[in-house]
C-alpha cells in the first residue's frame, strides 16, 4: 500500500494537464485548425498529420489532429490543440475503418482514402504555419 501511494505521488509531476512538457523546445507555436472533406462531405475520425519539409535533421515532433463529426480538426504538438511550430509541412490524412473501439487501444482495418493521402510526398497538401495563418485550412480530398 505504501508503495502504491509513493508511486502516485512520484508520478503526479509527470502527468500532463494540458501544459507542454518541461523539455519542449521553446519555439513559437501557432494555432492551426481546418476541415477535411471527401468528395464534398466531411469525414469523422480522420487522422491529420504534419511532416516537416526541408528539416535539417529528423524531427522528433509530429503535429497532428483528428477530425470530428463535421470534419473539423485542431492540430496538437506539445499539448492538446496548441497548434504547430513555424515552418512548411506536407500534410497527410489517414481514415482507417475502426474494427473495435472498446478497450484502451482501438483496432483499425482497411484504409478508406486513396494511398496518396498517407504519403507526404504525394498528398499534395502543403501548409506553411506562421503567425499569419489565421484562417482554417480546407483539405478537399477526392476518391479519384
Amino acid at each position: 500500500m505504501r508503495l502504491s501511494i509513493f508511486l502516485v505521488i512520484a508520478l503526479l509531476p509527470v502527468c500532463g494537464c494540458g501544459k507542454p512538457p518541461a523539455d519542449a523546445p521553446t519555439v513559437p507555436i501557432h494555432p492551426v485548425s481546418g476541415i477535411v472533406t471527401l468528395d464534398g462531405k466531411p469525414i469523422q475520425g480522420a487522422q491529420v498529420a504534419f511532416v516537416a519539409l526541408q528539416a535539417a535533421e529528423p524531427v522528433a515532433i509530429s503535429p497532428n489532429g483528428v477530425t470530428d463529426a463535421e470534419g473539423k480538426f485542431c492540430i496538437s504538438t506539445y499539448s492538446v490543440n496548441d497548434g504547430a511550430p513555424d515552418g512548411a509541412y506536407a500534410a497527410t490524412v489517414s481514415w482507417p475503418e475502426v474494427l473495435t473501439a472498446g478497450g484502451s487501444e482501438p483496432e483499425f482495418g482497411k484504409e478508406r482514402l486513396p494511398s496518396r493521402y498517407q504519403d507526404p510526398q504525394k498528398s499534395g497538401l502543403v501548409v506553411t504555419v506562421s503567425e499569419d495563418l489565421l484562417d482554417p485550412l480546407t483539405f478537399e480530398l477526392t476518391t479519384r
